[in-house]
C-alpha cells in the first residue's frame, strides 16, 4: 500500500512541473510591446491587477507653456521599484516610465526580476539581440529594458515616450 502511495505522489509531482512548464506561451517581442502588463495600462488597473501593494504620491506637474493647465502624475512605489504613470488634463493616462526591481511585480507572460536569462528567452518567439547583457524592446513610443547580471534578470527599466 505504502509503494502505491509513493508511486502515486511521484507521478502526481511530475504532472504538477510539467504543467507548471507549460503554462508559458512564447510570444513575440510585439505582442509583448502591446500588453507588457498584461492589462490596459491605466491608474485603476495598475492598482487592482497587481499583486503587490504600492505606497502611491501623487504630483500635479504644470504646463511650461501654459501654467493654467496641470497634469498629475502618479507615482507607485515597492521597496526599490517605482512606476510612474499620467493623468493628463484632458483626463488620458498612459505609463510614463518605471524602474522594476523586486521579482513580485509581474509581467505578461510572467516575466520578472530574479527569471534565468535562458528561462527569460524561452518566452519570447523572436531571435533576442542582446547587447552585453542588456536586451531594449522598442515600439512605437516605448522602450523596454531588461538588464542581466550572472545570467538572472536583475532590473527592467521602462521609458515611455509621452509628449
Amino acid at each position: 500500500m505504502k509503494n502505491h502511495l509513493l508511486i502515486f505522489i511521484l507521478f502526481s509531482a511530475i504532472s504538477l512541473s510539467n504543467f507548471a512548464q507549460d503554462k508559458h506561451k512564447a510570444l513575440s517581442q510585439e505582442e509583448f510591446l502591446e500588453v507588457p502588463l498584461g492589462f490596459k495600462e491605466t491608474i485603476e488597473n495598475f492598482k487592482t491587477k497587481t499583486n503587490v501593494r504600492f505606497k502611491l504620491k501623487k504630483y500635479l506637474n504644470r504646463n511650461k507653456h501654459y501654467p493654467e493647465i496641470a497634469d498629475t502624475i502618479y507615482q507607485f512605489r515597492y521597496r526599490k521599484s517605482e512606476i510612474f504613470f499620467i493623468r493628463t488634463h484632458l483626463g488620458k493616462e498612459f505609463l510614463i516610465a518605471g524602474k522594476v526591481e523586486n521579482r513580485r511585480i509581474k509581467f505578461v507572460n510572467d516575466i520578472h526580476v530574479g527569471m534565468k536569462k535562458d528561462e527569460f528567452k524561452s518566452r519570447f518567439t523572436n531571435q533576442l539581440d542582446f547587447q552585453n547583457d542588456r536586451l531594449e524592446l522598442i515600439g512605437e513610443g516605448t522602450k523596454y529594458t531588461f538588464i542581466f547580471k550572472r545570467n538572472k534578470l536583475r532590473r527592467i527599466n521602462i521609458d515611455n515616450y509621452f509628449d
